[in-house]
């Protein structure tokens, strides 16, 4: 199953969690992860910056348009603009899409949360293989029991 990992990572428990993501979801069987940040643009440092930023996009596109899957980090209602962006077009293409809410404490837009297949808790990503999540396309609360 490809998939692909939107979030953002602009801040230190932006990339905690992303990094945490990344691993939970390579130690599962059958996945292969398309992780933005991983990917540079070939003489990236010779661009301009407007045509360096047309590729990240390009490479971008292209990546979630080959995903099966795409798995959304969602910070709450500071959602990143970008990852708000790739959620919509995943779900526009027909994707599956799994919202995972880093923190239920906090309050989510319900056009990220309703643009999604299944809404998890970060603990549930790291408890229910993806797999499992996609094929019930149920939301778990992070108690592991369903609602």
């Amino acid at each position: 199953m490809k998939v692909y990992l939107a979030s953002p990572f602009f801040n230190k428990e932006e990339n905690n969690v992303y990094n945490n993501v990344i691993d939970i979801l390579r130690s599962q069987e059958n996945i292969e992860l398309f992780v933005p940040k991983e990917h540079t643009i070939p003489n990236a440092w010779d661009l301009s910056n407007k045509v360096w930023a047309e590729n990240v996009f390009a490479v971008d596109i292209l990546g979630i348009q080959k995903a099966d899957v795409v798995v959304v980090l969602n910070f709450g209602m500071y959602s990143d603009s970008g990852t708000a962006w790739e959620c919509g077009y995943a779900y526009a293409l027909g994707k599956k899409v799994v919202n995972v809410c880093v923190g239920y404490e906090k309050a989510f837009s319900l056009m990220m949360l309703n643009g999604t297949n299944c809404v998890v808790s970060l603990a549930d990503l790291a408890h229910w293989n993806l797999e499992e999540i996609l094929e019930d396309e149920i939301n778990y609360t992070s108690d592991y029991e369903q609602k």
